[in-house]
């Protein structure tokens, strides 16, 4: 069963981090990008929450780098989209206190 696979399901989100370290690349890791858009264009923003992976990522990253990838290199992620990828899908999934 693949990842795609799983979009048919309403109630399946994704969590994605880590890419760095999927990467042959330095930042900003250019060949992970495509993985990521086809994780966009199958489960939509709306269900795609993104992470840092911090701490983690401090072995062979920047703090910062996980997010400036995702926010200025990945052009193909709209700006509402991204809204939804940075925090409303969690919001959306977890209540944290907000009415």
């Amino acid at each position: 069963l693949l990842l795609r696979d799983l979009a048919r399901y309403p109630g399946v989100y994704v969590y994605i981090s880590h890419t760095w370290s999927l990467s042959k690349q330095s930042y900003p890791w250019a060949d992970t990008h495509g993985m990521v858009e086809e994780v966009y264009q199958t489960f939509g923003p709306q269900r795609i929450m993104w992470g840092t992976d911090w701490p983690v990522c401090l072995s062979l990253a920047e703090y910062s780098q996980p997010l400036t990838v995702v926010r200025d290199e990945m052009k193909f992620i709209a700006p509402e989209d991204l809204e939804w990828m940075m925090g409303k899908t969690v919001l959306k999934l977890w209540n944290f206190g907000e009415k």
